[in-house]
C-alpha cells in the first residue's frame, strides 16, 4: 500500500541541524599505522592489516598482519581495557567503520563520557537503547530499583548488518557549553547519527554522561574512547572532524526593500528603497510584497580565521547575488547558488540581494556558510526559509504480502529502464534488472520512496528507503549447455500465495525460473534458479569484487560487505582478472544460494 508518513528523520530542515561533515572542519585523521595515537593501550588492542569473522562463530576474529585496522581481541576480559585517543574533541563529526564478531559487544564514548552502543544486533525486529547504534542509558544508584537506568535512546530502526561485515558509523556531536566560571550553560547534544547510511538519531539532548563514562563530570573537550573489555571488535578509517572556531557573525547589518521587477544586475543600482531597517540576521519577512521586489542586506561579517569559505544562497522564484570583502561570491543568478571563496580573517564588507520576480513561487531567503573549523551556520532567521521538496512524499510499504514495483532504477551512474523491486513484510527487499536477470541490489528496512516517480511530472525512478548493498548490473548467467549465453528474453513472472514472484526468462531458448525470497528466520535472501529442461548445465557469476575470501561450508565474503553461501549446485571458484575477482559456479539443473548482509 502507499503511505504518506510523517517526515521524521527523512528530511533535515535547512534551518535546523547540520548534515554530517557539513563544514570545512579541522580534520584529525587517526593514523592506524601503530598505537601512538592512543593513551597507554593494553595488550588486547593491536594494529593489523585485515580482519575477518564468520557470522556463525561466536566472539571470534581472525587477524592478519599489517596496518590500517585497530583490533580488539580481549582474550582475558580481566586484563582487557578500553582505549583512549590522545587527541581530544569538542564539537566534532566522527566517521569510522567497525566490524563485530558474532555476539560481540562494544561502544564508542564521545569525550570519553557519552556512549554510542555497538552490538551484534543483526536480524532483530526492533532495537533498544542497548542495541547497535543506541545512545546508552544514564545510571543512578540512588534511584529506585527498575528506574536506576534512564534517558537511554533507541535507534529509530535496526540498521545493523551481519557479524563479520564492515559497517559505517557517522556521528555529529555538539559538546556541552560552559561560562567563564566553568558552570554548564548548555547540555551536550547528538545532532545526528547515521548507521550504514540511515539516520537513527537526530537532535538528542544529553543531560549528562551515560553509564560507564570515564568520569561523571562534563568537559568542553575530551578523548574518543573505545570499549575493549566486552567483546571482539575492529575499527578502520577513523576520522575526527573538529569544529572549534567561532561562528561568522554580522555587525552593522541593515536592509533595504525596493519595489520593482529586477531581472538584470545593472538594474539594482537604479532602485530607490521604500523601506529601511536594522537587522541581526537575514529575514525574508521584512518585506510585505508578494512579487516584483528586491531585498538588499548590507553590513559587515566577522570571519574568525583565514581560509576557504563556502556560502550557499537559498532563494526561490528569483535572482540572488552575494558579495563578501568586495569579491563576488556568486553573481546575479537564478535560484539557489553555492560558491567557495578565499577570505582573510576580520570584519569584511557584506552585501546580499534577492530579486523576487516569479509569481508562481513562494518567497524564501536564506544563507549558509561553512569554513575552517566551523560547522555549517545559518545566517538567516528560521522562518525565512521554506522547506524544500515535496510536502507529501509517497512511500511504498508491504503490509500482509510482498509488493512488486516496476520503475527505472538509478544504479552506479546508470539509469536502468527495466527495473523491478520486491518488498517483503519482513523488511527484506531487493531489486532486479529485468533486462538481463541480474540481482542488482538488496536492503533491509523500509521499502521504496516512489515520490520521484509520481511527484509533478516525475522521472520514473524509485529509491530504496533502507541502506542498500549494491551488487552487479552485468548478466549473471554466462553459459548455457556449454555455449555462451546468447539472447536474453524476459517471459514475465508467477507469484506464490505470499505474492513473491518467480521470474521467468530464457537464454539460448533455454527457460529459467528465478525465485528470490527471505529465509525462514527472515534475516537474508535465498535465491533458487532452475532450468525448465531438467539437467541443463549453466554457468553463473555469483559475485564480483576486489577481494573475495573463502570461508567454510561453501561460504564467501565479498569485499567485507556481504556473504554468499551456496547450498545447492556444487562448489564455486574464485577467478582473478584485471585486478578484480569473480565468484562463479558451473552447475546442472538448479542452483540455490543465500545472500547474507
Amino acid at each position: 500500500m502507499y503511505k504518506k508518513p510523517v517526515m521524521i528523520g527523512r528530511i533535515l530542515p535547512l534551518i535546523g541541524f547540520v548534515f554530517l561533515s557539513g563544514g570545512a572542519s579541522l580534520a584529525q585523521n587517526i593514523a592506524l599505522d601503530n598505537l601512538q595515537a592512543f593513551k597507554s593501550p593494553t595488550s588486547n588492542w593491536q594494529i593489523v592489516g585485515n580482519v575477518t569473522a564468520d557470522f556463525r562463530v561466536k566472539e571470534q576474529l581472525r587477524l592478519q598482519p599489517g596496518t590500517g585496522i585497530l583490533a580488539n581481541q580481549p582474550l582475558d576480559p580481566k586484563l582487557a581495557k578500553d582505549i583512549y585517543t590522545l587527541a581530544e574533541h569538542g564539537d566534532a563529526d566522527i566517521e569510522l567503520e567497525f566490524l563485530m564478531a558474532k555476539g560481540s559487544n562494544s561502544g564508542i564514548y564521545l569525550q570519553g563520557r557519552y556512549e554510542i552502543q555497538l552490538l551484534d544486533s543483526w536480524g532483530k525486529a526492533s532495537a533498544g537503547a542497548g542495541d547497535c547504534g543506541g545512545i546508552y542509558e544514564r545510571w543512578e544508584e540512588s534511584r529506585p530499583d527498575g528506574a536506576k537506568g534512564y534517558e537511554g535512546y533507541a535507534p529509530r530502526l535496526n540498521a545493523s548488518r551481519a557479524p563479520g561485515l564492515w559497517q559505517q558509523l557517522r556521528i555529529s556531536f555538539q559538546a556541552p557549553r560552559f561560562d567563564a566560571g566553568g558552570k554548564k550553560t548548555e547540555n551536550a547534544r547528538i545532532i545526528r547519527v547515521q548507521l550504514n547510511g540511515l539516520t537513527i538519531h537526530e537532535n538528542v539532548e544529553l543531560t549528562g554522561p551515560t553509564r560507564g563514562g570515564m568520569n561523571n563530570d562534563e568537559v568542553a573537550r575530551g578523548p574518543l574512547r573505545f570499549q575493549g573489555d566486552h567483546g571482539p571488535v575492529a575499527f578502520r578509517n577513523l576520522k575526527i572532524h573538529t569544529f572549534d572556531n567561532p561562528k561568522p557573525a554580522f555587525r552593522q547589518l541593515t536592509y533595504e526593500i525596493h519595489d520593482g521587477r529586477v531581472v538584470k544586475p545593472e538594474e539594482l543600482a537604479s532602485l530607490k528603497p521604500v523601506k529601511k531597517g536594522d537587522a541581526t540576521l537575514i529575514d525574508h519577512s521584512v518585506s510585505n510584497f508578494s512579487n516584483n521586489y528586491v531585498i538588499r542586506y548590507t553590513g559587515k561579517i566577522t570571519i574568525p580565521a583565514p581560509g576557504k569559505y563556502r556560502f550557499r544562497g537559498i532563494y526561490s522564484g528569483g535572482y540572488g547575488q552575494l558579495t563578501v570583502n568586495n569579491q563576488t561570491v556568486f553573481p546575479f543568478s537564478w535560484s539557489n547558488n553555492s560558491r567557495e571563496v578565499e577570505l582573510p580573517a576580520g570584519e569584511l564588507s557584506f552585501e546580499y540581494s534577492y530579486s523576487k520576480v516569479n509569481e508562481g513561487d513562494r518567497p524564501s531567503l536564506g544563507l549558509l556558510v561553512e569554513g575552517p573549523g566551523i560547522r555549517t551556520v545559518a545566517l538567516h532567521e528560521p522562518g525565512s526559509v521554506r522547506p524544500s521538496g515535496s510536502s507529501n512524499p509517497i512511500y511504498l510499504e508491504p503490509a500482509r504480502e510482498a509488493l512488486i514495483h516496476r520503475s527505472f532504477i538509478d544504479f552506479n551512474g546508470q539509469r536502468l529502464p527495466y527495473g523491478v523491486s520486491v518488498g517483503d513484510p519482513s523488511g527484506i527487499n531487493y531489486s532486479l534488472n529485468l533486462a538481463n536477470g541480474a540481482l542488482i541490489r538488496t536492503w533491509r528496512g523500509d521499502f521504496l520512496n516512489v515520490t520521484p516517480m509520481w511527484n509533478d511530472r516525475g522521472n520514473g525512478t524509485s529509491v530504496p528507503l533502507g541502506s542498500p548493498v549494491d551488487l552487479a548490473v552485468a548478466p549473471q548467467i554466462t553459459t548455457v549447455a556449454g555455449a555462451p549465453a546468447g539472447q536474453y528474453l524476459f517471459k514475465g513472472y508467477q507469484v506464490d500465495p505470499g505474492n513473491h514472484p518467480a521470474f521467468l526468462y530464457e537464454y539460448n531458448a533455454t527457460g529459467f525460473e528465478d525465485r528470490i525470497v527471505p529465509d525462514d528466520e527472515q534475516k537474508y535472501l535465498v535465491r533458487t534458479l532452475k532450468t525448465v529442461r531438467a539437467g541443463t548445465s549453466f554457468s553463473f557469476d555469483l559475485a564480483k569484487g576486489k577481494r573475495i575470501e573463502t570461508l567454510p561450508d561453501n561460504t564467501f565474503l565479498i569485499d567485507g560487505a556481504y556473504y554468499i553461501q551456496v547450498t545447492q549446485g556444487g562448489s564455486p571458484v574464485v577467478a582473478e582478472k584485471d585486478g578484480s575477482q569473480t565468484l562463479s559456479i558451473q552447475t546442472s539443473g538448479s542452483l540455490s544460494y543465500a545472500l547474507i548482509w
